[in-house]
């Protein structure tokens, strides 16, 4: 096997409980790297199609890169895969870092894949390359913050935690798989799916070195580049994603008041700096941290103890919320309280919550209240108005309860649009169940295409002209000028996909020479890499990725698209006023780059040959999907 990799992963069957170890592929392993490349080369396979995501047939993974575990910059990086219950069954991932990935190979493994269902609730121990499951009965209901501790008390302070909270358990399509207490792999409901299968906690231990090709070299790279650091280092070093959060507000890039409201009219300079970079590193107890050898530090802690907002845990220390969470408990809901803000941060850290989800679903019940669609008769007497910090904060702990009206919005926009009985259409933001992060489209027309593309749709960290490397040679075509992006996005997808599937932190490729990818791929791998390597092999993984969508019958082109992301009807205020996405002209001239069909979106077979994907050609002739939506 090559280096960069512990050679094996875990299969585990819940249902039998039987635990088997399987070699890993080389060949596999260098032509979709590692992370949700090798998870959906893997899971195409091995899931049926038309598998129920909550069933025994799906298969949850949780998979490092070659460079997780290594001196690269940043590799600290896990992903979870699966089928999602929250897209129509399409596929699913999501990303985290922490300490979990890394030490994961330290106990001796790539990976592990779930398949089954326990008949109780179990937990998987790795320790030094030997697994068993556990009884995990007397931990089913903890939070993630107490069964951290529980768990350490049991097994040692050395171990590593993933697990769900009880929102996981309760098959909420909110849930996230967490570790390190606030990490969070946070989208596609996949914290459902481990809930489903009864599998409370994955427990890592060991100390079991990752074998590289050229260790010596692997560490040179580490002090050259980290010599080099620029593009968005500093902000992130000083803040984290926190010292973005007024500039994107008042630019347009943040949603606003549900997407319908402007950040220099709704939630100006004022109450944007309440929730932003100095006030949130200012508050009391602030402490920097990063994850596994991470340089960068984006992560913080802080204490709140004593006024409304209280923290009731870990003696009332909290985590620094960052971007994401500022901007859709904040602006999103046009909420300057930043208590209240770091107080949601911890109810869905420990209920295992996906802040983008939680605070898009309040920002559209919020709507829907404002506008007379419901009444306190129908939030449990919860004033739900702009800004009402109180009722965010309690209609948040509801959520993770499933109690009341947290039962209605338990699991997402889309359910509860449904729930509602289809109220408030235009206010129900999201993409085929997936809400959409806190940038916007209009500001930075190319996401529109990674939201409405990629697999996992509404997906900000999937690449694109919004997060191209500092050094990154891109044509030059205004952002505004809808045709001609289709290189630029392709390089920027293609190169976040080998990002992400070698564990590689996005914050990393960010702040760093874009060259530093390929140099640290050949010397942990010994397999030599190039740009030109890596996009085609990052367009490898997009494509895997795509074809099990579209097995499964889902064209992205058929998906919902709402109005508000896309500017139609476009804002009349603020900095993306009179803006509306040519999505069409962006989509088509992409599909035509990469040789899909322009309606159906099927790879053609010259595009799968080039690609080395041969073995999909006749399974695409099979396909059946809708027509574009447009």
């Amino acid at each position: 096997m090559a280096n960069g990799y512990m050679g094996k992963i875990l299969n585990i069957d819940l249902t039998t409980g039987s635990i088997e170890t399987e070699a890993l592929e080389e060949s596999i392993c260098q032509d979709y790297i590692g992370g949700y490349g090798l998870g959906a080369r893997l899971l195409y396979d091995r899931i049926p199609k038309g598998a129920d995501p909550l069933g025994p047939d799906n298969i949850l993974g949780l998979l490092t890169g070659p460079l997780t575990g290594t001196p690269a910059i940043i590799g600290s990086r896990f992903v979870a895969v699966g089928k999602s219950p929250k897209t129509a069954g399409g596929w699913g991932d999501a990303n985290c870092g922490g300490f979990f990935g890394p030490h994961l190979k330290f106990a001796g493994f790539d990976g592990v894949l779930f398949k089954g269902i326990a008949d109780k609730p179990v937990y998987l121990m790795i320790d030094e390359g030997q697994a068993e499951l556990l009884d995990a009965s007397d931990l089913w209901g903890q939070g993630v913050t107490s069964l951290e501790d529980l768990l350490k008390e049991r097994h040692g302070k050395n171990i590593q935690i993933c697990s769900i909270g009880p929102a996981g358990e309760k098959l909420s399509l909110t849930a996230c798989i967490m570790n390190d207490k606030e990490r969070a792999a946070g989208r596609s409901g996949l914290g459902a799916v481990m809930g489903a299968k009864k599998l409370k906690a994955v427990v890592v231990k060991g100390k079991m070195k990752v074998p590289m090709h050229d260790e010596g070299k692997m560490k040179e790279l580490r002090k050259k580049y980290l010599k080099e650091a620029t593009g968005a280092y500093e902000v992130f070093n000083k803040y984290g994603t926190a010292g973005i959060t007024h500039d994107a507000i008042l630019s347009g890039d943040s949603p606003v008041k549900n997407w319908g409201g402007a950040g220099t009219t709704d939630f100006p300079s004022e109450p944007s700096r309440k929730i932003s970079d100095d006030a949130v590193i200012g508050m009391e107890g602030y402490k920097p941290y990063g994850c596994w050898h991470c340089p960068i530090a984006c992560g913080g802690k802080l204490a709140q103890k004593g006024g409304k907002f209280s923290l009731e845990l870990n003696d009332g220390i909290g985590h620094k919320p960052e971007y994401e969470t500022l901007a859709m408990f904040g602006a999103n809901l046009l909420n300057d309280d930043l208590p209240s803000i770091v107080k949601v941060n911890e109810i869905c850290n420990n209920y295992g919550m996906d802040t983008i989800t939680v605070g898009a679903t309040i920002g559209y019940a919020i709507e829907c209240y404002e506008n007379g669609l419901i009444t306190a008769a129908d939030t449990d007497g919860l004033e739900m108005t702009w800004g009402n910090a109180e009722s965010i904060v309690a209609v948040t702990e509801k959520i993770g309860k499933r109690e009341g009206f947290g039962e209605v919005l338990a699991d997402g926009v889309k359910v509860a649009w449904e729930k509602l009985g289809q109220k408030g259409t235009e206010y129900a933001v999201h993409i085929q169940g997936e809400e959409i992060p806190a940038h916007d489209p209009k500001f930075i027309p190319g996401l529109a295409m990674t939201y409405y593309l990629c697999a996992t749709p509404g997906r900000h960290t999937q690449g694109g002209e919004m997060i191209p490397a500092p050094d990154l040679e891109l044509d030059q075509v205004d952002k505004y000028t809808y045709s001609g992006h289709a290189t630029n996005h392709l390089k920027c997808v293609a190169l976040m996909e080998v990002c992400n599937a070698a564990g590689l932190c996005m914050f990393g490729y960010l702040s760093y020479p874009v060259q530093s990818m390929p140099d640290q791929l050949s010397a942990a791998t010994g397999w030599e890499f190039d740009m030109d390597s890596l996009l085609e092999t990052g367009l490898r993984i997009f494509t895997m990725r795509h074809a099990f969508n579209l097995r499964e019958g889902i064209n992205p082109l058929a998906r919902n698209l709402p109005g508000r992301i896309v500017g139609d009807p476009p804002l009349s205020e603020g900095n993306v006023k009179n803006i509306t996405v040519d999505l069409k002209t962006l989509s088509r001239e992409y599909l035509e780059n990469i040789g899909w069909d322009i309606d159906s979106t099927i790879p053609g077979d010259e595009s799968l040959r080039k690609l080395g994907m041969d073995f999909l050609i006749d399974d695409m002739k099979n396909v059946k999907v809708p027509g574009p939506a447009w």
